[in-house]
């Protein structure tokens, strides 16, 4: 009788380990799983946001609005005297990069773009509706950074 008293102790004292152990093992897999979620909620909040992406057709229309002439100066130069304080004339010259792009065929494929100058002159020109992905083209210009931006369709 006593034997069988030692066999059943033994037998409880096995299954009370083994719960024990199922236990531990869950609470250690709940703890895995929160700090999974956790690691990827700061993923989510944290990660760096997409760059813009680079266009070599804008980056070519920018270079070649800079190196025309609008009215008795060259596009540079209105940038320069934009800097200074006068822009009436740079502010005119934007129908030349209208043009060039109207002439590119890009106006069937975009939505919208901006030529933003900033720096020493800041001016900003827009056109179309400036929503979805974009591609950006940036030239330094003196001390100041002519960026043209486009959302395409």
């Amino acid at each position: 009788m006593k034997n069988k008293i030692i066999k059943r102790s033994i037998k409880e004292h096995k299954s009370h380990y083994r719960k024990k152990a199922q236990e531990e093992i869950m609470g250690f897999m709940l703890v895995v799983i929160m700090v999974m979620v956790i690691g990827l909620g700061f993923m989510f909040f944290f990660s760096p946001k997409a760059a813009e992406q680079k266009d070599l057709q804008l980056q070519n229309i920018v270079y070649a609005w800079l190196s025309t002439t609008a009215e008795t100066k060259g596009v540079k130069e209105l940038i320069v005297d934009c800097e200074s304080g006068s822009c009436q004339d740079l502010e005119n010259s934007f129908i030349i990069i209208d043009n060039a792009i109207t002439k590119s065929g890009m106006i069937n494929t975009i939505n919208g773009y901006s030529v933003n100058i900033s720096g020493d002159a800041n001016l900003l020109y827009s056109k179309g509706n400036l929503t979805g992905n974009s591609r950006t083209a940036v030239v330094p210009v003196s001390s100041s950074t002519v960026k043209l931006k486009a959302w395409f369709k």
